[in-house]
């Protein structure tokens, strides 16, 4: 570089100039495709982290709510009477078969019934499938 202050700063704005001129011919050169290409790489890296960022802020809104709900519920059941703190139950079976049950299980009779009842789901299982596998060959069939 030059020995003066004026003929460095010349030098580093002739240098500025000349680069800043590669620079544009080389994006003149590339071709149109490749600028798209890079634009929509851009784009989806960015859609890419933005949407992540917001699932994962999302997410700790969610479990923050849940959390907070399951301890209001906590509260509740802390503070409500012992009579009224019941378990919910849903009767599936009629009392008197869900007592045969119990009867069965207690004395360990009930590998009788269990097998029974395998036997039964395992024959309509099997008739299931020789009706649909006729039923295919009758589709096939020309």
């Amino acid at each position: 570089m030059g020995n003066s202050t004026a003929s460095t700063l010349s030098e580093i704005e002739q240098t500025r100039s000349r680069l800043e001129r590669d620079i544009g011919e080389l994006a003149e050169r590339l071709p149109a495709p490749a600028i798209w290409l890079k634009r929509l790489a851009g784009v989806a890296v960015g859609g890419g982290v933005g949407g992540s960022l917001f699932w994962f802020v999302a997410h700790r809104i969610r479990n923050r709510a849940k959390k907070g709900k399951e301890e209001k519920a906590e509260k509740a059941l802390k503070n409500a009477p012992a009579a009224v703190v019941q378990s919910p139950v849903i009767q599936v079976l009629p009392p008197e078969w869900s007592e045969r049950l119990g009867e069965l299980f207690e004395t360990g009779q009930w590998k009788g019934p269990a097998i029974a009842i395998g036997s039964v789901w395992l024959l309509l299982r099997w008739m299931e499938l020789r009706r649909l596998k006729r039923l295919t060959k009758a589709m096939l069939a020309p």
